[in-house]
């Protein structure tokens, strides 16, 4: 029996349900309607009873090719023993049996996690213990629970699936040439497919097409070119956490960086006063201090030159989270002259933006990463008038 395998399945129908349920925030621009239309995010100025997924704009051209195509000979779906995470085409590495994911600059990763540990090693080795003698038991205490929330929120933020779109989403759109040009998927296609102009709380919002995960991306979505995929929500690719900052991790990315500048000004605060109360009991030069706790003249020096990019970084998020917009965008806005223009997805309140991005529930990842691929079979020649099979696997 002739077989043709396909790839496997890598998304569900959640996140198409997702797109045409997305839901729009509050704003000054326009009403909203007390029982507003689910399917209107996403909704064309003329095209407004077609869903996002379904608008095409070559409807006739596919419809008059499919005519002259010969008919496919008759084909199954089958579950196969592969999972979807080993089949995924983007430049993530999958760990933990596909639970887990992240990117492949690992030396960038685990020289930022040295950076975390060690110096927190040290503070509590040399200073912890006098500090819990001679002042108070709560800061090694304290201590301990912000370097606990830090490791915690790297790790989440580099391990988990930022919002990866799945992919091959809207491959009808693609223009066939006969065969003559394939892409890296095997499909013969010409151009790419125009831009869709789609009408979101009153303003005209131009949907991008992406010839890579072949689809066209959600508004506020990029295309990270280190992982190689569509990102919800992109805010940036953060090297030093080997991952992208999205919509599902942007939450422990914002309690890594605002945990990490507090353990930065801990650790030089009581630093100092720990040399300043060594230097004020002994009653000694301040070089036999120095000679006595030597680290903590480090730790103090070594920690304030990390809080000056650390603290702006986080300046800067705070910024963002309270104006409601991504990097990209406020990067956007700042290259077109219209640094602090009013955003499309505003809530009009700095804190109903922050409460919106930061206690909001994690969504559901897109990705079936765990889930058994299928593949399409043809049919043996007696059985042609079988269509279709439901999915099966032998256990």
């Amino acid at each position: 029996m002739k077989q043709q395998a396909a790839i496997g399945k890598l998304h569900d129908s959640s996140y198409l349900n997702t797109l045409n349920n997305f839901p729009s925030s509050s704003s000054s621009r326009e009403p909203e309607s007390t029982s507003p239309d689910p399917r209107s995010y996403f909704a064309s100025m003329e095209h407004a009873e077609e869903s996002f997924e379904d608008f095409n704009l070559n409807v006739q051209q596919q419809q008059q090719q499919q005519q002259q195509q010969p008919p496919l000979p008759p084909r199954a779906i089958r579950i196969t023993d592969t999972r979807n995470y080993k089949l995924f085409p983007g430049n993530n590495a999958f760990f933990c049996d596909g639970r887990l994911l992240t990117s492949r600059a690992y030396w960038a990763f685990v020289l930022a996690l040295c950076v975390l540990i060690i110096p927190s090693i040290l503070f509590a080795i040399f200073v912890c213990p006098w500090l819990w003698r001679h002042i108070s038991p709560a800061i090694p205490i304290i201590f301990a629970y912000l370097f606990a929330l830090a490791l915690a929120s790297m790790l989440k933020t580099s391990w988990t699936d930022p919002g990866i779109i799945p992919r091959n989403l809207d491959i009808q759109p693609l223009v066939p040439n006969n065969g003559t040009t394939d892409d890296d998927m095997g499909v013969p296609y010409e151009a790419i497919p125009p831009p869709k102009d789609v009408v979101i709380k009153g303003e005209m919002i131009r949907l991008k097409y992406c010839d890579t995960c072949r689809l066209y991306r959600p508004p506020r979505a990029s295309h990270c070119r280190q992982c190689n995929n569509c990102v919800e929500n992109e805010d940036h690719h953060c090297i030093w956490l080997n991952n992208c900052v999205g919509k599902r991790n942007y939450r422990p990315f914002f309690t890594f960086i605002v945990t990490s500048v507090t353990m930065c000004l801990y650790v030089v605060t009581f630093s100092l006063v720990h040399l300043v109360r060594l230097y004020l009991e002994l009653g000694v030069t301040f070089g036999s201090v120095l000679s006595q706790a030597p680290v903590s003249l480090l730790l103090a020096i070594l920690c304030f030159l990390l809080v000056i990019p650390v603290g702006g970084l986080t300046s800067y998020h705070c910024f963002l989270v309270l104006r409601g917009v991504t990097t990209h965008e406020q990067l956007r806005s700042a290259m077109a002259m219209r640094p602090f223009e009013q955003q499309l997805f505003d809530y009009g309140n700095p804190f109903l933006n922050m409460f919106h991005i930061l206690c909001r529930p994690q969504p559901k990842s897109y990705l079936a990463r765990r889930k058994f691929a299928e593949e399409w079979y043809e049919l043996p020649e007696q059985s042609s008038s079988v269509q279709s099979v439901l999915p099966s696997r032998a256990d």
